[in-house]
């Protein structure tokens, strides 16, 4: 990953940004998970979610390195195109912001960053940053109301 993910500035410090998960692209899930010791069969394996901003299935595990989102192509989309562009790795990161949906557009819209329409993904509806290089790596941000909280 030669660029990093965009920075989150002109969220404002009062959005509280904070990451909920490195994305980490792959060409085969299953040896993936593997490779980071992850049960790929039965009651262990974690659930894979359909991310249709990164045109990938997503399981999310904790790892050493932090809580990742593996993530293996299922169309022609964002994570297939950095996976053409570089190798597996780190292609991106899902952040949480204490905004809603309405006032991390309305920021976005002042500084002037484009962002895609709100859909649902491994943690609920979220966005991604628009306007970089195909393949650069991806910033998807998760409104407050989208991140479920914890019991």
């Amino acid at each position: 990953m030669t660029n990093g993910p965009p920075d989150t500035a002109w969220l404002g410090e009062d959005a509280n940004p904070a990451r909920l998960a490195t994305i980490w692209a792959t060409v085969d899930l299953e040896r993936a998970l593997r490779d980071l010791g992850v049960a790929v069969d039965g009651p262990a394996a974690p659930p894979t979610i359909e991310d249709p901003l990164l045109g990938a299935r997503v399981a999310l595990v904790d790892t050493a390195l932090g809580r990742l989102a593996v993530a293996e192509p299922s169309t022609e989309g964002r994570l297939a195109a950095a996976l053409a562009r570089s190798d597996e790795g780190p292609t991106g990161r899902y952040v949480a912001v204490g905004i809603g949906q309405s006032e991390l557009a309305a920021r976005a819209a002042a500084a002037g960053v484009r962002l895609s329409a709100p859909v649902a993904g491994p943690f609920g509806r979220a966005v991604v940053v628009l306007g970089g290089r195909i393949g650069d790596p991806d910033l998807i941000l998760v409104p407050r109301s989208a991140v479920p909280s914890r019991p």
